[in-house]
């Protein structure tokens, strides 16, 4: 019994971890609450995450490839679609295609 409360604490707690992002921000600004932590500030990759900057094998991905993975996730990668609307994972997409240069 007293296992389940702490499980159901720790829950509860952890649902109110998902970091907030204010109302019009940038894709930039997701990007960097969102995804520097595991892809990098500058797209570089990390242990976590793979590179998304320009010449990285995801610039070769269509649009929805993008769209999908951060709605979904994908491998390892955590999906967004009760983090974030889809307007903003919108705006995250068309930052990262920017730097890749599309």
């Amino acid at each position: 019994m007293r296992m389940r409360l702490v499980v159901a604490v720790v829950a509860l707690g952890l649902a109110g971890c998902v970091p907030a992002v204010e109302e019009g921000a940038s894709g930039a600004q997701i990007y960097e609450i969102f995804c520097a932590g595991c892809h990098g500030p500058n797209l570089e990759g990390r242990v976590s995450g793979p590179p998304l900057g320009f010449g990285s094998p995801s610039s070769e991905q269509p649009r929805s490839y993008h769209i999908a993975t951060v709605t979904n996730g994908r491998s390892r990668m955590p999906g967004f679609a009760d983090a974030l609307t889809p307007d903003e994972i919108d705006r995250v997409v068309d930052f990262v295609l920017s730097e890749q240069g599309r």
